[in-house]
């Protein structure tokens, strides 16, 4: 089995190394920083010089936020901070996404590493991690931040690995249901949609066609950029009840009448409610047909499109909201959540100065900076608890859906394989069930791609 991961796993590299574009980095060092207002405290404060003072570490992160001055300015304030009252100095670099894959795979292999690195695909990297390179467990510093308890569940199942903990969760990535608040008022709607029937009546009353039934305002849209259907469908299966694999993630389980039936969803409401485009092309965009009045509701928005939608329709102020997804019944998971850990490199020379560098960046404080400054949700359960989160008329819809969620990312080392988009069999099943072919054919075919690939 593990010769047959490795054989997969080394195909999925070599795709990544295709499309990587280049290797786009920002510098930065811990200089002098503009003193921003933090509602977090100052960690470091707190904490007594080491032996470790004179450490000098590198960190890699990718870019976040929609301005990149913010993230450098946060960094830089950070690492001051850091180094003032450690006496180590973290030089990060903030790699773009097209080259982090590629950079991180030559990391755990022998190439080029930082100290501390900000991963994804944890079981991937894990999984091809020699003796000398790769990533570090880290189970030590899980255990002083508190205990795995400290994380949602989603972090949990991206940051361990065989029991074994090879980074600390931080940033976290969740969907909700983005709606039109001058639309529901017009057409009566006291309040968002809470299961799927309820979902099917507020678009039906929100939807607009023409006298061929062609729809000119649809009431629904699935967030599926590119046409990409099967993140929508993941939350559906949650939705309904059901799981992608079995609990020890070797075997999977949609093959089931909760998975037939978040397919059947999907294609209904394109294809018998008409309440949402058919399109599966990459022109169709949901976000800017909701922000041009074009749509009312979309399923499975993300917490950086307030951002997006005050900075590109500002006309649109006051007009929205969100709420968590509906479910089937109203009782099962809201949606699907994404996480990704902070790890430490078997190459450092200064471990111990890296576990109290992801230690300060993973702390409660810390975090919480960087997802006010960031627009990022945050994996800490804590950080989540945060009135900033459960207070806020647009985060407080995250905040509860982020305890009641899925894991979306598969541990599995050949994940990315198996969900690659266009073609990897799991997208390509939900495109066949939209197009209108039938439910069981497209999971068999679906089930055989994925053994022949492996997992």
């Amino acid at each position: 089995m593990k010769q047959r991961k490795l054989v997969a796993l080394g195909l999925t590299l070599a795709i990544i190394t295709c499309m990587a574009a280049g290797c786009g980095q920002s510098q930065g060092k811990g200089s002098s920083a503009q003193q921003d207002d933090m509602s977090a405290k100052n960690v470091g404060e707190e904490t007594e010089s080491t032996a470790n003072d004179g450490a000098e570490l590198t960190f890699w992160m990718q870019p976040y936020g929609t301005d990149p001055a913010i993230q450098r300015q946060a960094m830089d304030k950070i690492t001051e901070d850091f180094k003032e009252s450690t006496g180590i100095t973290v030089n990060y670099a903030i790699n773009d996404w097209n080259s982090a894959n590629q950079k991180l795979t030559l990391a755990c292999t022998g190439g080029e590493a930082p100290d501390v690195a900000d991963i994804f695909f944890t079981n991937s990297f894990v999984e091809m991690s020699t003796e000398e390179a790769g990533l570090l467990e880290i189970n030590d510093v899980i255990e002083e931040m508190g205990g795995e308890d400290t994380w949602l569940s989603a972090g949990k199942d991206e940051a361990c690995v065989d029991g074994n903990w090879y980074g600390v969760p931080w940033r976290f990535d969740t969907r909700v249901l983005l709606y039109n608040t001058e639309d529901f008022e017009k057409a009566g709607i006291t309040k968002a949609p809470e299961t799927w029937d309820e979902l099917v009546e507020c678009a039906q009353k929100l939807t607009e066609t023409d006298d061929n039934g062609n729809i000119t305002h649809a009431g629904l849209a699935w967030y599926s950029d590119m046409g990409r259907y099967d993140q929508t469908w993941f939350s559906m299966l949650a939705q309904s009840g059901g799981t992608m694999m079995n609990e020890d993630f070797s075997e999977f389980t949609f093959n089931s009448e909760e998975g037939k039936k978040a397919l059947q969803f999907l294609a209904d409401c394109i294809n018998e409610y008409n309440i949402c485009s058919s399109s599966v092309d990459a022109s169709y965009d949901a976000l800017t047909e909701f922000m041009s009045g074009n749509v009312s509701m979309v399923f499975g928005a993300t917490g950086e499109n307030k951002n997006s939608i005050l900075s590109s329709a500002p006309q649109m102020e006051g007009k929205f909201a969100s709420a968590p997804l509906p479910t089937a019944t109203g009782k099962e998971k809201n949606a699907i959540a994404f996480s990704a850990p902070i790890a430490i490199m078997k190459t450092t020379k200064n471990p111990d100065a890296a576990k109290e560098w992801v230690k300060y960046f993973c702390s409660e404080e810390i975090q919480l900076y960087l997802s006010q400054q960031l627009s990022l949700l945050n994996s800490n359960v804590n950080v989540m608890k945060d009135p900033y989160f459960t207070e806020d008329e647009w985060l407080s819809a995250f905040s509860e859906t982020a305890s009641n969620s899925q894991s979306g990312d598969m541990p599995l080392t050949t994940w990315s394989q198996l969900d690659a988009w266009p073609d990897g069999p799991i997208p390509n099943m939900c495109a066949k069930v939209v197009n209108g072919e039938d439910i069981d054919k497209a999971i068999q075919e679906c089930l055989d791609k994925l053994a022949k690939i492996g997992y």
